[in-house]
């Protein structure tokens, strides 16, 4: 069992990053849990911090119903899902509208008044504690390859096979810490169970803005 806090996975990720990119790049966060290893990406790069929720699109009250994600207004929608369960193609339109509003709520209740960030041309690295499903990832990977990030870096403790393949048509590089042969085995545990709530996401894009901005000055 190997175990890492996600202040060190954050730590050790911009370490193989370092090797990645020359540039600063912008890191967006996918998870509350993403964002405390984000923040810590973000910092030694004096690099801006951003967010990027995703939500699955399920039927409410049908457990294993879930048949795409949304996330920045992108939606992934499996048709093969679809099928298997039945459901009308205006009910999957419907869900996707209301999933998308519910989305856009709760990025900019995160972001805590901070503006989004340009991310056209840049290079992005899309940020998870390992935690989040496979579609997610995809969903958000997706995303940012729509708005134009020039090149898109995956960067979370561990990963599976599923999830790697995912991302095959969006991210450019993959950077784990565990192989994903290894992700059963890989724990990201902090020393004491800590909520991330939206205050503390918002607390820290604005503190990695005016990290940036102190870094500018220098």
């Amino acid at each position: 069992m190997q175990i890492v806090t996600r202040a060190e996975a954050g730590r050790r990720l911009a370490l193989g990053l370092g090797a990645l990119v020359r540039e600063v790049p912008t890191v967006v966060a996918l998870s509350p849990g993403g964002v405390r290893v984000a923040s810590e990406i973000a910092r030694s790069f004096d690099a801006p911090l951003d967010v990027i929720p995703g939500q699955r699109l399920e039927v409410p009250g049908r457990s294993h119903s879930v048949f795409g994600a949304v996330a920045d207004g992108s939606p992934i929608v499996l048709a093969e899902r679809v099928r298997e369960l039945g459901l009308p193609d205006d009910y999957v339109a419907g869900m996707v509208d209301i999933t998308r509003r519910e989305v856009d709520q709760v990025t900019r209740s995160w972001r805590g008044g901070a503006p989004a960030i340009d991310l056209k041309g840049q290079t992005v690295v899309l940020v998870d504690d390992g935690a989040s499903d496979a579609i997610m990832v995809a969903a958000a990977a997706r995303a940012l390859h729509e708005i134009g990030a020039g090149r898109l870096i995956y960067a979370a403790p561990a990963a599976t096979q599923e999830l790697c393949s995912a991302l095959d048509d969006y991210c450019d590089d993959l950077l784990l810490l565990f192989p994903t042969d290894a992700a059963a085995d890989a724990v990201v545990c902090d020393p004491q169970f800590e909520q991330t709530t939206r205050s503390d996401v918002g607390m820290m894009i604005r503190r990695s803005r005016s990290n940036v901005g102190a870094a500018a000055m220098r």
